[in-house]
């Protein structure tokens, strides 16, 4: 079968290269997306591409093993998924030589691409969440939770505000061992927690302490910190920026889901400073947040900085320490956001930008990585782009990375994947496969907060329209 496949694809390469006058290479449309040279999990869906304007499509795979050809017609590559699997099943570890050949539709155009995909050794977790909203942070109307197969192109829902009195429905978040949780706003909202297959609705407000917004789960599933905070926005009258959203007051607060109580301490609350985006070290034994100096906002939104900060956390009594560890400080033209430990505690990830605390908005926002070990800062430039990078999540090996990127267009935050490999050394970045690529174009709304887990969410949207309508919450107490 070899020799066939090798020997139709000479003459289809012949017949191609002859329509554009016998020369090796001819003016190829770009790809999109591109996948040029990039490093990709052994377990990833087909990456299908589209070339405007072609009529045939041939790719020529080199590997260390074999050889293989695809085929496809009009402007769509799209590749035969158990083929493709078998491809990189037995190419692991290895680069592949990829010869793309194209036919255009107009007489004498066709031309050719060399590329070349490194299959690394590491899988990616099988599961991806994301939100779909609109790319505003005031208007909305349709808002979905939707899990992807990594490994295929199927999808469900787990979330759809039409079902739930379309209310707010954000941060899914999980510890990838069995715990989960999702809020949901609007008059009977809560938030969701999945405990290794119990699932209840919780009020996490109290007299003492505002409801959960961002948050973690420590490994075991006990204990999540969240920002309970104040978030507003204001649009700019400068015309090189759009909007900023800031807190106007934010603190942390930890859950015990054994007891359903809520505790803080004065490390992590009051007035004199703001903290946010808080993460769980992997031994559950520290809390990162960002924390910066109280001003008020909007008026002095271009002096807020925000440190990367800890405080140590005791699994026996679900308390934060009172003493406050500064790990890297703010500075002009550097705040820190978005934290998220590898779950082997070997490195922290985090968005930079020049100022405040929400960089989506911010199309100088980029990722970086911090070695735990060593303090030093890998600023990721292979994997960053023009355009924000923001919302990270690691895959439950930590030789994964997604994250949300605004590279494409400036505006519609769509879900990148980039290679981390033992030493920290972060790979260049790739679009999240699709079946076809031109939904990405289609689609009006952004893929926000991507998270990766290893199995299957067990609840859908019926599960999370039912828990809205027709479940009151359970309300947690306040523990000094």
């Amino acid at each position: 079968m070899r020799r066939i496949d090798t020997y139709i694809s000479v003459i289809l390469l012949s017949f191609l290269l002859e329509a554009c006058g016998g020369k090796s290479k001819g003016s190829l449309a770009d790809i999109y997306p591109d996948y040029t040279d990039v490093t990709i999990p052994c377990n990833i869906a087909p990456l299908n591409f589209r070339i405007e304007g072609a009529s045939r499509i041939l790719v020529r795979v080199k590997g260390g093993s074999d050889e293989y050809i695809f085929r496809s017609r009009g402007e769509l590559m799209k590749f035969n998924q158990g083929k493709w699997h078998s491809m990189l099943d037995a190419e692991k570890g290895g680069t592949l030589t990829v010869s793309v050949i194209s036919k255009g539709r107009k007489r004498g155009t066709a031309g050719v691409k060399e590329l070349s995909w490194t299959v690394s050794r590491d899988s990616i977790d099988r599961y991806l969440s994301y939100r779909l909203i609109e790319p505003a942070y005031e208007v909305w109307s349709r808002m979905q939770i939707e899990e992807r197969d990594m490994e295929s192109f199927r999808t469900r829902l787990i979330g759809d505000n039409r079902n739930a009195g379309r209310s707010c429905m954000n941060c899914h978040t999980t510890n990838r061992n069995g715990t989960s949780f999702m809020h949901l706003r609007g008059a009977n909202g809560g938030t969701i927690v999945n405990r290794k297959g119990t699932l209840m609705k919780l009020n996490t407000r109290t007299d003492q302490s505002g409801g959960g917004v961002y948050g973690d789960i420590t490994p075991d599933g006990r204990f999540v910190v969240f920002t309970t905070a104040d978030i507003t926005f204001s649009i700019h009258s400068r015309i090189d920026k759009r909007m900023e959203v800031f807190d106007s007051r934010s603190d942390l607060m930890v859950l015990d889901l054994d007891n359903l109580t809520v505790s803080d301490s004065p490390a992590i609350t009051g007035d004199a400073y703001q903290e946010t985006f808080p993460c769980f070290s992997p031994d559950g034994k520290m809390i990162f947040f960002c924390r910066a100096e109280h001003l008020l906002q909007p008026d002095s939104t271009f002096d807020v900085h925000y440190d990367i900060s800890a405080v140590r956390f005791n699994p026996e009594t679900g308390k934060p320490d009172d003493k406050v560890i500064t790990v890297i400080p703010a500075r002009e033209r550097l705040s820190f956001s978005h934290l998220k430990c590898s779950p082997d505690g070997r490195w922290l990830m985090t968005s930079v930008a020049d100022y405040g605390t929400f960089p989506v908005w911010h199309d100088e926002s980029e990722n970086w990585l911090i070695n735990l070990r060593t303090g030093q800062i890998n600023t990721m430039e292979k994997a960053n782009a023009r355009g924000a990078d923001t919302y990270h999540s690691w895959s439950s090996n930590s030789r994964w990375v997604v994250f949300a990127s605004k590279r494409d267009d400036k505006v519609y935050g769509r879900p990148y994947i980039a290679h981390v490999d033992e030493d920290g050394q972060v790979s260049g970045a790739f679009l999240l496969p699709m079946r076809d690529p031109a939904l990405y174009r289609r689609t009006m709304r952004s893929y926000n907060l991507p998270e990766l887990y290893p199995e299957p969410e067990i609840w859908g949207t019926h599960e999370t329209a039912a828990f809205y309508n027709k479940v009151t919450p359970v309300q947690v107490t306040y523990k000094p």
